[in-house]
């Protein structure tokens, strides 16, 4: 016998199959890795310190389709390096059926806490986070570098003691070398300092680097502000070395000073003893000042004092000698209020004696040198420019200070001054057609033959002002 279906029973069949079918898949697509991409397919990190959390990393899931995407599975393969993932808000090492809609993305959020390396150099520590849907699989390699460090949180170095570089110095709050201990500080050292942190000395710092390894005090960022410029370039990372009133005998030669308020601090101290000696050096980039020096007696050669917020060398009072230094201000991360060199003679117990010679006094505003005094009081006044190419007024310095041999407002031509189109970068050596060339008193020279890159300044007769001698590779 023939069966029969109405026609009402096959249409009812076949929405009820179609319902089905919908039902089963849920609108999600069937080949989900084909549309599945990421902003990157390797996350990396920085060289990061051991035991120390790194800032977020991110990257973007993308889903390119029409249809949306359950990933059923997201984990870490290893899950033992110190790597963690944040996906939709929460954290952990594995998430479960991660949806999302067609032509949508998702963020997925990465940090790194390394453990220790056992070693001072940094070692490679990586992880894969694995993606899973529907028998596919795509991954995002996870990499960094970390390295061990000391780890001081208000350290006080209470006898003599010497750093050096086997592993770097991360320093919070304060390293405070105590009266009477001094802190030696070996080539190839860097110290680390952390938001707000500081060195103290009330005893003495011998810092001595070398040309191919100096002393380098720093922030702790390793990471960076935006895209291909590091926190390391940014003033006010950290706060500064101070010199208290009790300290003498300070050296820094080939040291490294970068990204703090202040660089050297220098307070009030007799004239009899040297509180500070800095030579083959860099101070660069300061939110305030370079060298503050108070009543003391301070000696600086071949080296650059280079950017800051306030001005780069403040000088009040007391007895100080700059010889074949390259002062100058271009700040342009921060706005700029005060000078290149600012010399104050306000206390009659200390008047302002200081020297510059074959220094280079420069910067972006029309006169880099300022001269305050107390115009009723009688202080001595004894300042000397000799050789120095100096960007002021040359009658209105001439009325405060003797000036030999100088040259006035000519643009030594610095290599590069950190303009956005040189990504903030800047080089304090002179050009070949710089005002600066040739023109050093060799006497002096004699004292510092060769500047800060080991170029010899007196090979031609014909020294340059300032801390570099141009050579014909500068470029």
């Amino acid at each position: 016998m023939k069966s029969i279906i109405p026609a009402f029973l096959l249409i009812l069949l076949s929405t009820t199959f179609f319902f089905s079918a919908c039902s089963q898949d849920e609108g999600f697509a069937s080949d989900p890795m084909d549309a599945l991409r990421f902003s990157t397919d390797t996350l990396s990190f920085d060289t990061v310190f051991s035991t120390i959390g790194t800032t977020t990393a991110w990257l973007k899931i993308y889903n390119t389709g029409n249809r949306k995407i359950r990933i059923s599975d997201i984990r870490l393969k290893e899950g033992t390096n110190g790597f963690r993932i944040n996906v939709d808000g929460l954290s952990g090492k594995s998430f479960a059926n991660v949806d999302i809609p067609a032509k949508d993305s998702l963020f997925l959020f990465v940090e790194l806490t390394p453990s220790e390396q056992g070693s001072g150099q940094p070692l490679l520590v990586s992880d894969i986070i694995l993606f899973q849907s529907n028998g596919g699989q795509k991954q995002i390699v996870l990499e960094a570098y970390s390295r061990d460090a000391v780890i001081w949180h208000g350290k006080t170095i209470t006898s003599d003691t010497t750093l050096t570089s086997d592993k770097p110095f991360i320093i919070y709050d304060s390293l405070v070398v105590a009266k009477d201990v001094t802190l030696h500080i070996t080539e190839g050292t860097t110290l680390h300092f952390h938001n707000a942190a500081r060195l103290i000395a009330y005893g003495s710092i011998e810092a001595t680097g070398s040309s191919s390894a100096p002393v380098t005090f720093r922030g702790d960022r390793l990471d960076d502000v935006l895209t291909d410029f590091p926190y390391d370039n940014y003033p006010g990372q950290w706060e500064y070395i101070y010199l208290a009133e009790s300290s003498y005998g300070n050296v820094f030669d080939h040291v490294n000073i970068r990204g703090a308020y202040s660089g050297l601090v220098a307070d009030s101290s007799s004239l009899d003893e040297t509180k500070l000696t800095l030579k083959n050096s860099v101070i660069h980039n300061m939110a305030v000042n370079c060298i503050f020096g108070f009543h003391c007696k301070i000696v600086v050669a071949n080296s650059q004092l280079t950017n800051s917020g306030g001005s780069t060398v403040y000088l009040k009072g007391g007895t100080s000698d700059f010889i074949h230094c390259t002062i100058a201000n271009y700040q342009r991360l921060i706005n700029r209020e005060g000078f290149a060199l600012d010399l104050v003679n306000y206390f009659e117990k200390s008047p302002l004696t200081a020297r510059f010679v074959n220094c280079i006094v420069y910067g972006s505003q029309v006169s880099e040198v300022n001269i305050s005094y107390l115009k009723d009081a009688q202080i001595i006044w004894d300042l000397l420019f000799k050789n120095c190419l100096v960007r002021t007024d040359q009658t209105t310095l001439s009325t405060y200070a003797t000036t030999t041999d100088c040259i006035f407002s000519k643009d030594p031509l610095f290599l590069k001054l950190g303009t956005e189109a040189e990504n903030y970068q800047y080089d304090f050596r002179i050009d070949s057609l710089s005002a600066a060339r040739d023109c050093a008193d060799i006497t002096f020279s004699n004292l510092y033959p060769n500047d800060m890159n080991g170029v010899s300044r007196v090979a031609d007769s014909k020294p340059d002002i300032g801390a570099y001698e141009w050579f014909r590779e500068n470029k």
